[in-house]
């Protein structure tokens, strides 16, 4: 569970210094004393003991000889006392800005409260300590300066926050450091992999865990994000240094049809090159072209395209010819129907019961 490390009050730090008098007054010892013994000036030693100087590591090591106290000690104690300072002092680093980008965060924060990443309960400023730990950033004003070397599919019908872009894309980038894969992405398996990802289309009984698994042979991290308002993402693709993918794809909706097409079309990111090379892509639906290309990889590797249009042709749309021509596809008929449906071709109601729903966990 998290607990809560923010709001240290000055009053209730402790200088090092202190440690010091202390043991002086125990022993006997005169600070003139001290600092003939340690070859310091009596004014370093008053303003050690005052917390007006730090103990440095040349101190450190003198204390020890005339102390008999390991330098060790002193060097931790003074190491603590400024990691506590430094706590307590974020609280005046607060930004207005970083106030502004926290009001976009709710959801953010109640999804790390409920992974008890950070404390259930705090003051706004509290939490924006607590987000910057969480997050790795030091100001959550520079989330909407987060540009990942990566790929992006976002709706535009939804108000965009670039905060809570920045939140998503950071979750992103810190789980990914924690996957790994067994290969690296090899362009000339695609098809291979294609074919594997129908199988579990059409056979697995847990679709997320069966893509993680057959993902990592391939060279490509795969996993399945929550979203959050203000950042209508549907996919996010990031290159690794070893050759390898990060693939996170958002479910904003629920269809089995609008799942596989997004996840082709972010495979389709890859296999164009969008998410590789020196420079950083960041779809915003408006490099159409790109676009374009992405979603004609995943028309056409889940359906042949020609095929497809001799279907069409043909005209006949029952819902057992549908399946026929589903099974030589090797995809699930739901796929079909779908895209009869965004073409205009079917009533958005037909065959509604065929169209498979995915409860994620």
């Amino acid at each position: 569970m998290a607990k809560k490390i923010t709001g240290i009050s000055h009053d209730l730090l402790i200088h090092p210094g202190e440690t010091i008098g202390d043991i002086l007054v125990e022993r006997g010892i005169s600070q003139a004393e001290l600092a003939t013994i340690t070859g310091v000036s009596p004014a370093y030693v008053c303003n050690v003991i005052s917390g007006k100087k730090d103990i440095s590591a040349k101190f450190a090591v003198a204390l020890e000889y005339a102390l008999g106290i390991s330098k060790s000690f002193w060097i931790n104690l003074q190491a603590n006392y400024d990691a506590e300072l430094a706590e307590a002092n974020a609280q005046n680093s607060i930004t207005d800005e970083e106030r502004t980008a926290r009001t976009g965060l709710d959801e953010v924060v109640k999804h790390l409260r409920h992974e008890e990443i950070i404390p259930a309960r705090e003051s706004i400023d509290d939490s924006i300590i607590s987000l910057r730990k969480a997050l790795r950033i030091s100001n959550l004003a520079n989330l909407k300066a987060v540009i990942p070397e990566g790929a992006f599919r976002m709706s535009s019908k939804t108000a965009i926050d670039p905060y809570v872009i920045g939140a998503w894309i950071r979750l992103c980038q810190i789980a990914g450091e924690n996957h790994s894969v067994r290969n690296s992405f090899d362009l000339s398996k695609i098809d291979e992999l294609v074919e594997r990802a129908k199988e579990v289309m059409c056979h697995s009984d847990d679709v997320h865990s069966s893509l993680r698994n057959l993902f990592r042979d391939y060279g490509i991290d795969f996993s399945i994000a929550r979203n959050f308002r203000g950042a209508p993402i549907q996919g996010y693709i990031s290159k690794k240094g070893d050759e390898t993918y990060q693939m996170v794809l958002t479910i904003r909706g629920s269809y089995a049809d609008i799942f596989w097409f997004s996840l082709f079309h972010e495979l389709g990111h890859i296999v164009n090159g969008d998410a590789g090379g020196a420079g950083n892509f960041i779809d915003y639906n408006k490099n159409v072209e790109i676009e374009e290309k992405a979603d004609l990889f995943a028309s056409s590797r889940l359906i042949d395209q020609k095929k497809y249009e001799s279907f069409v042709n043909a005209g006949d749309f029952r819902l057992q010819t549908i399946k026929k021509f589903a099974a030589g596809q090797h995809i699930m008929p739901y796929i079909v129907i779908g895209r009869l449906q965004r073409e205009g071709l079917l009533d958005y109601d037909r065959y509604s019961s065929e169209k498979i729903r995915y409860k994620w966990a």
